[in-house]
């Protein structure tokens, strides 16, 4: 909880910044890779307002490979299991068919 209110009182550029250098070249190179070699059912969640990892590119990287269920929760950012709990907990259900 504190890095999230730490990235949310931080000056955006900033705080984009900080996350863009984070991120290496050769990460950037891999992973694509790795959501391809996936082997069991995954649910990956984006949040349609992220500016860190856009939802276009959660979709991408679950178009890579058959065993990825994707979701965008719409009116969330970086932080959707935080942003809007019991629609990120119901979405997980769904996924676990608990219910």
């Amino acid at each position: 909880i504190a890095f999230l209110e730490d990235f949310l009182a931080a000056d955006y550029e900033a705080a984009l910044g900080t996350i863009y250098t984070s991120v290496s070249k050769k990460a950037v190179e891999i992973m694509p890779g790795k959501f391809a070699e996936i082997k069991v059912p995954t649910l990956l969640v984006s949040g349609e307002k992220d500016i860190i990892i856009p939802a276009k590119m959660g979709k991408m990287a679950a178009d890579l490979n058959n065993n990825i269920q994707y979701v965008e929760m719409a009116n969330t950012a970086h932080f959707p299991m935080l942003e809007d709990a019991p629609t990120y907990l119901q979405k997980l259900q769904d996924f676990l068919e608990i219910n």
